[in-house]
């Protein structure tokens, strides 16, 4: 007992910490941006004050060069942290620019608070007489103005640029978490449709050989299972969506006996293809719906798989009753894999019907073979 309350409170003091592990991760590589860009600023500062002093034909000093800019521009680093957590909450832009008050005031304060530090640091470190700095101070605090300006601008554009990616991700994410759900009720619509048929058959079946019906029973359930445990998968391999289509196959077998003779004809290298899950078995029931229920006498469904292009061709093919002379209205399961290859391949995918009166009816489904939309 005590040892289930400890590991209760241990988790539930630990669970903030990891709810603020990627904020803390993500102002850790900020501040490491920053502390990298002043760094090569102040190189590139000392390099380019030791290559004029070398010009001028004057000694180089390396060392007393690289440490000023160091100080000098390592001392921004604060200042710049400022201005970016002060960008993320009150950026500048349309119906913001109450905030400019708030960025030209700040300025020239962090530029004092600068030179308060910088100042006794570097007079300690290389004493200097005083006179020979004053002259500078003015022109060096609108130098640095001018840089903590610039500083705001680009900060600006980076949390710009850093939004309009953010945006562009969220607006993804939702577009695909809309099409995740638009897919989920498409298989949801076939599902009761099936599991109708399914067990009206069986009920009719029980009647003339139980045996039979207790079999179609189990493979019933097998089928249920399959779907159940793959109710988050909308894609697959094609070897997948074959071995799921088996219980149902099994089902129709059982029902139609020696009246039905199903062919299977896949190109063993499109096996592994990614193809819609549960695509196939609206197809083959479709088949039978419209084709061999609608004939007399022993019927045939052919299912087939081969490349074409850069496109696989799956089509499912009966020798029943054909398309009516009245023309073709189409159901819930081929207007729900019109819909679903639509979300998931835009217009790389598609969906045919071909046949006759008294020519049997084929179906034949274009899905790419690599990407989506």
């Amino acid at each position: 007992m005590n040892g289930s309350v400890l590991t209760a409170n241990v988790s539930t003091q630990t669970a903030p910490v990891r709810a603020l592990a990627p904020a803390a991760r993500s102002g850790l590589r900020d501040a490491a941006a920053i502390v990298a860009i002043w760094t090569a600023v102040a190189l590139l500062s000392a390099g380019f004050g030791a290559l004029n002093r070398i010009y001028s034909d004057q000694p180089p000093e390396w060392a007393r060069l690289l440490t000023l800019n160091l100080l000098a521009f390592e001392l921004c680093i604060p200042s710049t942290l400022v201005f970016v957590w002060a960008v993320r909450r009150w950026p500048l832009g349309a119906g913001r620019w109450r905030y400019a008050p708030f960025y030209l005031g700040a300025i020239p304060v962090l530029v004092v608070l600068k030179y308060a530090i910088y100042l006794p640091i570097r007079l300690w470190w290389f004493p200097t007489p005083l006179a020979q700095i004053k002259s500078h101070l003015i022109e060096s605090f609108f130098y640095e103005g001018f840089m903590l300006t610039l500083v705001v601008g680009v900060v600006h554009a980076v949390e710009y640029q850093r939004s309009v990616r953010e945006g562009q991700l969220r607006a993804s994410q939702l577009e695909n978490h809309l099409t995740r759900a638009r897919l989920e009720i498409l298989r949801n619509e076939l599902q009761p449709h099936f599991l109708f048929n399914a067990l009206h058959s069986i009920s009719t079946l029980m009647h003339r050989n139980v045996d039979a019906a207790d079999e179609m029973l189990a493979q019933l359930g097998d089928l249920l299972r399959l779907s159940l445990e793959r109710k988050s998968v909308h894609e697959a391999p094609l070897r997948e969506e074959l071995s799921v289509l088996e219980p149902y196959l099994n089902i129709l077998r059982i029902r139609f006996g020696d009246r039905l003779s199903i062919g299977v004809d896949v190109d063993p290298a499109l096996l592994d293809v990614t193809v819609p899950l549960f695509i196939l078995q609206p197809l083959v029931e479709n088949a039978i719906r419209h084709g061999i229920d609608r004939r007399a006498g022993a019927g045939r469904i052919d299912i087939r798989a081969r490349a074409a292009g850069d496109s696989i061709e799956i089509s499912v093919a009966d020798d029943g009753a054909g398309l009516s002379q009245n023309g073709f209205r189409e159901g819930i399961g081929l207007s729900n894999i019109r819909m679903r290859l639509e979300q998931l391949y835009a217009t790389r995918g598609a969906v045919g019907l071909k046949g006759n009166p008294e020519s049997g009816t084929e179906v034949v489904v274009r899905i790419p073979r690599e990407g989506n939309k």
